[in-house]
Formats: C-alpha cells, structure tokens, sequence
C-alpha cells in the first residue's frame, strides 16, 4: 500500500483512497477533521448536541458521496464546502431562534490552563466565563451570512479566496461582511459596556441587511 503523509490537508487522496477500498483512510480523515467540524457547528448553532449531530452527517455525506469524488485541490477546502452547505441547508429548514445554552457549552474549546503550585482564581474564571458569554451573544445578534464568513476566517482561519470559493460569493463580498461582521461586534461588545455608537452603514446585526 502507497505510504501517505500524515496530514490529510496535503493529500487530497484520502477521499479517494477510501473510495477505492482504504477503509483506515477514512477513518484518519474523521481524526483529523472530527474535533475542528464539530467546534465549525457548535459556533454557528451554539448546540453541542446539534454540532455533534451535524458532525456525524458531514462524515456520513463524504462517505456516500465518495464515489462522486474528484480531488481538485486540497481535501480541506472539499471538506469545508460540504460541512458549509451541509449548515446552509440546515439553517434554512430549521429557521433556528435565539436560545439560551449554559455557559459550559460556550468554553468547549477553551480548557482552562492551570498552573503547578496555583490555585485556580475563581474571581478570574468567572470574568473570562462572562467575557465568552457576551462574545456568544454578540455572535448570535450576526446575521447568518455574517456569522459563518466570521466563523470561517477568524476560528477556522480559512483564507479570504477559499471562503468565497466556499460560499459562491466574490472575494470584495467576503471582505465587506468580514469588515460589517467585526465593526457589529465591537459595537455590541461596546453597547454592553455601556459605550453606544451610532448604528454603521451596512451593519452585519440582524436588524440590518444582509451584504
């Protein structure tokens, strides 16, 4: 068997390894990808449950649509655009609405660091709790286009060209929610300090439109 490189982001073969027979290609592509697809959800819903669901269903399209599969550059950007589409179309049929989740849920991918020979502060730990908690709602007050290039560029640092490429939208369009989507949140962020700013032209909140 053809030896491959330990990171599946350089080997687009992966898929196609699977497709031809390499059951264990598979199942180093779900390692690799497992824990950064479900954080991708969980930060667009907020529902672990939910991510961890819509996880399961992006590993379950890749396998059987694997026969369809024709590697066209890297597997990543293939794996991203169908977790995209995957959350576009779970987003239209279920028309989610604004929940609250505890804040357990909201520090999943932020273990807290402890230091040999220090008590953890909770005075500390509760700031930072509330820090991600005013970040959540403030994420959640995006609009759903806003939301997910943010989500893309900042947490899954995916570069402004792929976004497009993923979303079906031009590179200016990318940047122009980028840009409404970080002055809405430092803008909410600034109202729940108690610092108001005027509303800005082509705000990404979901009282505005939608750019």
């Amino acid at each position: 068997m053809r030896k491959r490189v330990a990171d599946p982001d350089l080997d687009p073969d992966l898929l196609l390894a699977y497709r031809d027979g390499d059951a264990e290609a598979f199942r180093a592509l779900v390692a690799h990808y497992q824990g950064r697809m479900v954080q991708f959800f969980f930060r667009l819903c907020w529902d672990r449950d939910r991510a961890e669901d819509l996880c399961q269903d992006l590993f379950l399209k890749l396998m059987q649509g694997c026969r369809r599969y024709r590697p066209e550059g890297k597997l990543s950007t293939f794996v991203y655009r169908v977790a995209t589409n995957l959350w576009i179309d779970h987003y239209r049929a279920q028309r989610p609405h604004r929940r609250l989740f505890s804040l357990d849920q909201t520090t999943v991918d932020a273990p807290a660091i402890e230091v040999a020979g220090h008590e953890p502060d909770p005075a500390q730990h509760a700031a930072e709790d509330e820090e991600r908690a005013r970040l959540r709602r403030a994420m959640e007050s995006l609009t759903a286009p806003h939301r997910i290039v943010f989500e893309l560029a900042v947490y899954q640092e995916r570069p402004y060209a792929e976004i497009g490429q993923l979303l079906g939208i031009p590179v200016g369009t990318v940047k122009s929610r980028m840009h409404n989507a970080v002055a809405a949140l430092k803008q909410l962020l600034g109202a729940a300090d108690g610092v108001v700013e005027d509303d800005a032209p082509g705000s990404a909140r979901k009282a505005g439109g939608e750019r």
